[in-house]
């Protein structure tokens, strides 16, 4: 079997841990079980080790948080006088590591979540978030001759668009564990509960949903929300909230356990996700299993990860008044929502971990390493 190493901005006990982070876990955590050898180099955080092992994948704390790209070629190095191995492969997170020209006698290939863009600007500060966008500039020529894996079609677009060579991008869609997330006829839906799940961050614009409950409530239409997950934009969103007037019906529930989220999932009768853009949207597939009609964003990543008027409904982007009737629509059109659950949930079932598994294996057996 191959020895395979990985560059990461975080592993999956980082404090700041995402999508990018559990993508990659359950994917080489799985080619692991095959008798594959996965090692992964990443950053250092508060209280961390400097080495772990996460579900049989090898994890090295080496890096810094702000300069780790730049330390990277010469960490591999370092690893590469002490073990053979056979790709590296750059998750890209954010920040290139730009492996191939480094270690031009290598088999390289790259993973893209999704670019940023503008919107890095609401991540971070601003001479991070200019350094950010301008290094995204650089990824065609950095990795135009690199075999590319992407998550959704609205990723391949946009790296295609930026001078991507079209044969260099495979596409993997993310997964979720169909076993675990699934509905129960046990727990009753409340008919006037919407869910937000993800990190609380300005791009992820989860005040549209305030401002749409705020527009219902001019209808006569009264709703509560559950807001699962932390970030740096709380403080803002908790204000916003006390303006309209709604801390009485707003729910922020923090960090939540697997459990504590799937619960909420067969809860709430309309999921929302609010993002401007995204890889994939995980979390639509989530709630689908679960049974439950989605509301998102007609942005990229969302409209790859919902089918409009089939598993829920893509309201026009940024738009408040789009999102209120689009939730106003399934509220009232019980038969519609009901549908839009039974046909999320097949929609879901299409998404298991152990296919992609599968995927990235030949991907990178055959595409990256040429065997």
């Amino acid at each position: 079997m191959m020895n395979i190493l990985i560059l990461n901005w975080r592993d999956m006990e980082h404090p700041e841990a995402g999508g990018a982070e559990v993508h990659l876990i359950e994917l080489f955590s799985r080619l692991v079980n095959k008798g594959y050898s996965v090692t992964l180099l990443t950053t250092r955080f508060k209280g961390s080790p400097k080495s772990t092992i996460q579900r049989g994948i090898e994890v090295l704390r080496w890096g810094h948080t702000y300069t780790f790209n730049w330390e990277a070629p010469f960490l591999v190095r370092k690893l590469l006088k002490k073990k053979r191995y056979d790709c590296i492969i750059d998750d890209v997170n954010k920040l290139p590591f730009f492996s191939h020209l480094w270690f031009p006698s290598m088999r390289c290939g790259a993973f893209f979540h999704h670019l940023l863009g503008k919107t890095v600007f609401g991540l971070t500060n601003p001479p991070m978030a200019f350094y950010v966008y301008l290094m995204e500039r650089f990824y065609p020529w950095g990795y135009k001759d690199v075999p590319c894996c992407t998550v959704s079609k609205s990723t391949a677009a946009e790296l295609i668009e930026k001078g991507f060579k079209e044969r260099s991008i495979s596409i993997i869609e993310n997964s979720i564990d169909t076993n675990h997330y699934h509905p129960n006829n046990a727990v009753k839906k409340e008919d006037d509960l919407l869910l937000y799940v993800g990190r609380l961050k300005k791009y992820k614009h989860v005040d549209i949903i305030f401002e749409a409950m705020a527009v219902m409530d001019t209808h006569g239409r009264k709703t509560r929300l559950v807001i699962a997950g932390s970030g740096d934009d709380l403080a803002r969103l908790k204000e916003r909230c006390k303006e309209l007037e709604l801390e009485d019906r707003v729910e922020f529930a923090g960090f939540i356990s697997e459990e504590k989220k799937i619960e909420f999932y067969r809860r709430a009768s309309i999921f929302i996700n609010t993002s401007e853009k995204e890889g994939w949207g995980i979390t639509n597939v989530e709630a689908a299993a679960c049974g439950t009609a989605v509301v998102a964003n007609n942005a990229p990543g969302l409209r790859d990860s919902v089918i409009d008027n089939h598993t829920g409904i893509l309201y026009k982007e940024n738009d408040v008044q789009s999102l209120a009737s689009s939730i106003e629509k399934l509220l009232d059109d019980k038969e519609l929502a009901k549908k839009f659950e039974e046909q999320g949930r097949i929609w879901a079932q299409m998404f298991s971990w152990d296919a992609s598994a599968q995927k990235v294996e030949n991907w990178i057996r055959e595409i990256v390493c040429g065997k």
